[in-house]
């Protein structure tokens, strides 16, 4: 919450109207989802501008931060006038940010952010008020609003802060101010912006001047390498006994995951619906944080048993028989091999089906990346691959299958082949839109009633 006083402080902008309401909720950049007690900021996108939604903002919302002159009757609304509104957004996320006396965590890497930052937020609850940022809004427009719903009761902030380019951290760094840092991992990530895995660790990287403590995955030898120069204190989890958080004595069963939490003081057995190995690592980490800010076993144990998989993220879907492991908000090599593997573990007697989507933004790497999809599903046993887009079809070097131009008649050629007991991996870039192919089989389950 902020006020108008707020508002020009940080931004330095002109005050047009003043309205009769003084305090807001949140910014917001979106009318479709804007509230009474929202400032909405009209930015200027490379397809859109906000400035010719301000009329229907303006009817829901309290008032609006603008950069041009719009002739409308504002009707006792609050009303901004700055030289940029993105920059007006972030200016005020960063004097909120620096009001605010609470912790505050960052979450990075390359894969399971996601799920660290949401299972974090999770345990933390059971103590602190918290602020999360939601979804997958983890940029320079998505942190910003985040931060300004905080609260004068909010004790901590958990953020997932997202990159795809040198620059993107260091940024968001000078917004929110860490002072914690997880960092999950180093892998193939956005490899067209970062030119190579090097590049990859360098750009995540930019969080350690600004804090003092570091949660990192001390089985990535690649990530821990490039903390060797950091000043502050490291804490490792994962799975080698040299971490000051492990995992150990991991069992996979059909409906969940169970494994001891071991320090070398204590341990105690948590038990989970996440499935995949991955998330072995995306719970270790994410109960580090959660010891380590006071939240009790029993919370954690409590947390980690009704945890459910953030939605298009490692989500299994039952279908006349048939069971779906949908993976389908993002792919990059690091995690399609991860869920080739969840895949091959979870197969047993059953016919394994990958259907797989490009990976996008790999740059000079595409070709490669994708033939190693091919080999990875031939050395791991799985038995039918179907693809969908132009780069997969560089798998069918390795590997036998059906490759499509798009998820609608990729799904169509999936559904004509299920004989009712396969499991089936979807997974793919977001953009490659293979929530489709899952819509399609839901749609036959309902004709199926």
């Amino acid at each position: 919450m902020f006020t108008i006083e707020d508002l020009i402080k940080a931004t330095g902008g002109k005050l047009i109207s003043r309205g009769k309401e003084e305090i807001f909720q949140a910014a917001s950049i979106d009318t479709r989802t804007i509230s009474e007690n929202d400032l909405f900021f009209a930015l200027k996108g490379s397809k859109r501008d906000g400035h010719d939604f301000l009329n229907e903002a303006l009817q829901k919302a309290r008032g609006a931060v603008i950069s041009k002159k719009i002739d409308l009757n504002f009707q006792d609304k609050t009303v901004v006038m700055v030289d940029d509104t993105l920059k007006a957004l972030q200016d005020l996320a960063r004097y909120l940010r620096k009001k605010f006396r609470g912790k505050v965590i960052a979450v990075i890497g390359s894969n399971g952010k996601t799920t660290t930052k949401e299972l974090i937020a999770s345990f933390l609850a059971t103590k602190y008020k918290i602020l999360k940022t939601e979804g997958n809004f983890n940029n320079n427009i998505g942190v910003p609003l985040c931060l300004s719903k905080i609260e004068s009761d909010t004790e901590i902030m958990v953020l997932e802060l997202g990159t795809n380019r040198y620059g993107d951290i260091k940024e968001l760094c000078e917004i929110v101010y860490p002072d914690y840092a997880l960092i999950t991992n180093i892998g193939y990530e956005h490899i067209e912006g970062f030119g190579s895995l090097e590049g990859v660790r360098k750009g995540e990287l930019e969080i350690l001047p600004f804090v003092k403590k570091v949660f990192a995955n001390g089985d990535d030898s690649f990530l821990i390498e490039g903390l060797r120069d950091f000043k502050g204190e490291i804490l490792t989890f994962g799975l080698n006994s040299d971490c000051d958080y492990r995992a150990e004595n991991i069992n996979f069963y059909d409906d969940y995951l169970e494994f001891d939490f071991c320090t070398d003081i204590a341990s105690f057995t948590v038990k989970t619906s996440l499935t995949g190995f991955y998330n072995v690592y995306n719970l270790t980490g994410a109960i580090a944080v959660a010891t380590f800010l006071g939240i009790s076993k029993c919370m954690i144990k409590n947390v980690a048993e009704l945890f459910s998989p953030v939605k298009m993220r490692g989500e299994i879907i039952k279908i006349n028989g048939i069971e779906v492991f949908f993976d389908a908000y993002n792919a990059n090599p690091s995690s399609m091999k991860a869920a080739l593997q969840e895949l091959a573990r979870r197969k047993k007697e059953r016919k394994a089906i990958a259907v797989l989507g490009d990976m996008l933004e790999l740059g000079e790497f595409t070709q490669l990346a994708h033939e190693e999809v091919g080999k990875w599903i031939k050395e791991m046993g799985i038995d039918v691959f179907i693809g969908v887009g132009s780069f997969i079809r560089n798998a069918l070097r390795y590997v036998d299958g059906e490759v499509f131009d798009n998820p609608q008649r990729a799904g169509e050629f999936l559904s004509s082949q299920l004989k009712g007991n396969e499991i089936i991996l979807i997974k793919g870039s977001r953009a490659m839109k293979m929530e489709i192919i899952l819509d399609i089989l839901l749609k036959e389950k309902r004709n199926a009633l």
